[in-house]
This record gives C-alpha cells, structure tokens and sequence, in this order.
C-alpha cells in the first residue's frame, strides 16, 4: 500500500513515467542520442569526402535507427522533454548517486573492518593460548627446580646432622 502512494506521489511530481523511468534519465537518453546522431553525421560527412561509400551505407543506417529512436522517445514524452529539469530534481539525482556509492563502498569497509577484526581475534586468542602455555610451562618447571631443591637440601641437611651425630656419638 505504501508502494504505491509512494509510487502516486512521485507520479504526481512528474519525476517518474509511467514506466518507471525518471524523467532525468529520459533526458538524459534523448540528449546521448543526439550526441551519438551529431557524431555519425560528422562520420557520413568524412565518409564522403574519402569516397568510402560501404562505410557511408553503415553510417547512414545507424544514424537512421538513432534518428528513429530520436523520434520515438520525443513522441512518448514530448512535453517532459520540453520542461527544463528542476534544482530540486538535480539535488535528488545527486544525492540519489551519492546515497548508492556510500552504501556500495560502506559495505566494502565494514566487510574489511569485520575480516580484520575477526583476523585480529584469532591472533590475540593465539598470543593468549601462548602466553598461558608458556607460563603454564615455566610454574611447572619452578615447582620442579623448587621440589628438587627442597629435596636437596632435605638431603643435605640429613647428610650433615648425621655427619654431626656421628661426631658427637665418638667424643662421647
């Protein structure tokens, strides 16, 4: 339902046709179209002059079919044609491009944002998974110097009182 008053709107303001094609763009067709008749009217010219009459029967074939389509979209849309375009439909085509190129290149940037974010958890999660397996590796091997020390000084000192009580026993 929205679709369509929306669709009614535009009508109304005479931006779109009824085939839904701006009226911009329809302007925009009818003057390439002239271009293109201008320049294969300067090409028939040349041919001529060159005495190239294959070339001049393509040319003049082509500028036929242009000249058709010429007629055609100034018949179906004469009076559109003949009204200049407004600023208000100029800063609307504007902003309209601009409005598609931000959302093309915006969805290009968050892609590349997101796959280096992504990218850049898998490498602190890999530098964390490091980090603990290193500590992790180091507290193992200090409990077991700490472990073989203490026993080695349990050792030592057993050695050393029984070194002591044997020479107490003999001066006794």
């Amino acid at each position: 339902m929205k679709e369509n008053v929306w669709q009614e709107h535009q009508h109304k303001l005479g931006i779109f046709t009824e085939r839904s094609v701006s009226l911009i763009e329809i302007k925009e067709i009818h003057q390439n179209l002239l271009i293109q008749h201008s320049a294969i009217s300067e090409e028939v010219a040349d041919a001529i002059e060159r005495n190239d009459y294959v070339e001049l029967s393509h040319l003049l074939v082509n500028r036929s079919k242009i000249q058709s389509a010429i007629n055609e979209v100034e018949s179906l849309h004469e009076d559109e044609l003949n009204c200049p375009i407004s600023m208000n439909d100029r800063i609307g085509k504007a902003l309209k491009d601009a409005a598609a190129t931000l959302e093309s290149k915006g969805e290009d940037m968050l892609s590349n944002v997101t796959n280096n974010l992504d990218k850049l958890n898998k490498v602190a999660g890999n530098m964390v998974t490091n980090a603990i397996s290193i500590s992790n590796k180091t507290l193992s091997k200090g409990n077991q110097l700490n472990h073989r020390a203490g026993k080695l000084l349990i050792h030592k000192t057993s050695e050393g009182l029984a070194k002591l009580a044997d020479i107490i026993q003999k001066r006794s």
